[in-house]
């Protein structure tokens, strides 16, 4: 009796343990997650504003509702001043962020309606760090995401680190420098560097600043030489209409008499006609 009875329990509670792990094994492998979240290399100008977009790359188990995350930078080199939504969460709330001495916590989530969760499958900008460019030129900061978190519609299912990130580095770039051009007159161009080859990309047609001041040239309008002469222009004499003759046409008056003599040969004929029939 003794030994059915602790088989019995056995079986109890290997059954319980399955129900629990068939209950929270579900819930584990259903968490959102992606291909990767980051960040890609970026440069500036000291004392101007940047903008780094945050991507992220085929996100899964979702849709995703909500993205929070960290970023860490030196603060001596750059700061975030604001973030701005990306173009997968334009219909979502405005980002909320708090700064530290580390960096930045960003967090972001759409409004409530399903329809403007991210889809699975889905790779795009997720958010723009505004950066304001403190340091010096040729300084250098890391920017590094981490303790990543993606939420699904339930609200109940958050992936946490469960995306791998992509960080990136910031460079200030040097200022501009003058090299002379084949005119003889000096050019404005910036000095190259590794880091700055694909920075200066609009993100959105609503950024107005620049990453990149690209130098533009001046066209300086030609002047006449001081001996030369001005051309002088007589304007061509413009004939006046008014006193131009006019033809006019002259009528030859008939001879007086004339229209008196057909008159008469009428009133003869009209009576050598009357004389005639009355003597037939």
């Amino acid at each position: 009796m003794e030994k059915e009875n602790t088989q019995l329990t056995i079986s109890l509670t290997l059954l319980l343990v399955s129900v629990i792990f068939g209950m929270f094994v579900p819930f584990a492998l259903a968490q959102p997650t992606a291909d990767s979240i980051g960040v890609e290399h970026a440069s500036g100008y000291k004392n101007n504003t940047v903008s780094v977009p945050v991507t992220i790359s085929n996100t899964q188990n979702g849709p995703v509702t909500c993205i929070i995350f960290d970023v860490s930078y030196d603060n001596n080199v750059i700061n975030v001043v604001d973030v701005k939504k990306g173009t997968i969460t334009t219909s979502w709330k405005s980002p909320t962020y708090c700064n530290f001495e580390w960096g930045t916590k960003v967090s972001i989530a759409y409004t409530g309606r399903d329809v403007e969760a991210i889809p699975n499958g889905t790779s795009g900008i997720i958010a723009l760090l505004k950066f304001r460019v403190v340091g010096e030129s040729g300084e250098m900061s890391d920017i590094c995401l981490n303790n990543l978190q993606l939420s699904d519609l339930s609200g109940e299912n958050v992936g946490f680190d469960t995306a791998p990130a992509t960080n990136g580095t910031f460079t200030i770039v040097t200022n501009f420098t003058q090299t002379p051009s084949s005119t003889g007159s000096p050019s404005l161009t910036v000095a190259p560097t590794e880091e700055s080859e694909e920075d200066g990309v609009a993100i959105t047609p609503t950024d107005t600043e620049s990453v990149i001041p690209t130098a533009t040239s001046t066209i300086k309008p030609s002047v006449l030489p001081a001996t030369a002469s001005p051309v002088k222009v007589s304007p061509s004499p413009i004939s006046n209409t008014s006193s131009a003759p006019t033809a006019t046409s002259t009528v030859t008056p008939s001879p007086p008499g004339f229209d008196a003599i057909f008159a008469i040969v009428g009133l003869l004929a009209v009576a050598y006609l009357v004389q005639r029939r009355r003597k037939a």
